[in-house]
């Protein structure tokens, strides 16, 4: 087994001991900071949930419900950033921005944002 691998059975095994110890944990994509403030991201690579309702992307709602934790908590925003599989198209928002306006629920619990509630970054690098 490549260390890559022994280190992700590792941090496997050791969600798993603070889960049962009690602990609330989740898994940060990425935390970086700009201007003096910090963001989490959150990154995906997915296909576009097409209509109905609308054209759009999203987020596990129980990521949402944990990351909104961290926002209420310590005051750290996360930034939804989604690849559009096959494509170039790369599109990022704030995840307390896009709460704000409309969404749908799946049956696999997955919340969807309309995709025009996103910044599509990759017109700008």
């Amino acid at each position: 087994m490549s260390i890559h691998l022994e280190g992700i059975e590792a941090e496997k095994k050791a969600r798993l001991i603070l889960i049962k110890l009690g602990w609330e944990v989740q898994q940060l994509d990425w935390i970086g900071k700009k201007d003096g403030k910090w963001t989490i991201f959150e990154v995906k690579i997915r296909e576009l949930f097409n209509p109905p309702p609308f054209q759009g992307t999203g987020l596990d709602k129980k990521q949402i419900y944990l990351r909104t934790q961290l926002l209420k908590d310590k005051d750290l925003r996360t930034m939804l950033i989604v690849f559009v599989k096959n494509t170039s198209d790369i599109y990022w928002q704030y995840l307390d921005e896009l709460e704000k306006g409309k969404h749908f629920d799946t049956r696999q619990e997955i919340r969807i944002y309309p995709i025009k509630s996103f910044i599509k970054i990759s017109d700008y690098i």
